[in-house]
């Protein structure tokens, strides 16, 4: 695969290891999307946004750690253009103009909607860009993609009224866990591919 010049060598090969993965789901199965948005800090690391959810009471993720993203609406004509919207409602990035679609993640589900179908899709940011966070968003933080296995612990949630112990990331004080912890976990796997 030849590589893409407005991407760095680093994003490129990324894209490559992505491509061989086949891990999308169809539009008729894809009921929300998450953004993978990466920017390069140094020729050896990645930044990954995060954001911390605004509390809401029609939220089910209300206040958790996560990525941009949500529901796919009627309205939307496509998966990818749910994600567009997402993005541009949470965080003010266009993805069109700001990023390079890398990718996708395997198609997952979020514990509390074991129905639901999630798909994660990886983006290379272009340029340092500024975040405007929506409503839906409380807070918006980049983390280092080579710091996270250093953050990895185990914890307690309360999940449907019980407590339980998972598996997550302590970034700063702030718990990742769920979908967006495994999500994190296969984009470190996969990057141990590169």
């Amino acid at each position: 695969m030849a590589q893409d010049s407005r991407l760095s060598p680093r994003l490129s090969r990324l894209k490559e290891t992505l491509s061989t993965k086949h891990l999308s789901g169809t539009d008729e199965n894809v009921q929300a999307v998450v953004a993978v948005l990466l920017q390069e800090e140094t020729s050896s690391d990645l930044n990954i946004l995060l954001i911390h959810r605004a509390e809401r009471i029609d939220d089910p993720w209300s206040g958790q750690i996560g990525l941009p993203g949500g529901r796919v609406e009627r309205s939307d004509p496509s998966a990818r253009a749910a994600l567009r919207r997402e993005v541009s409602e949470e965080i003010g990035l266009d993805l069109d103009k700001d990023g390079d679609e890398l990718g996708t993640l395997s198609l997952g589900s979020p514990m509390r909607r074991l129905e639901m179908k999630v798909q994660p899709w990886v983006y290379g940011l272009r340029h340092r860009r500024e975040v405007r966070t929506g409503p839906e968003v409380q807070e918006a933080f980049w983390v280092s993609l080579a710091r996270l296995p250093s953050l990895r612990t185990t914890t307690k949630i309360e999940i449907r009224g019980t407590r339980r112990s998972v598996e997550a990331f302590l970034v700063d004080g702030r718990v990742v866990w769920g979908f967006t912890h495994r999500v994190l976990e296969e984009l470190l796997s996969v990057q141990d591919e590169n």
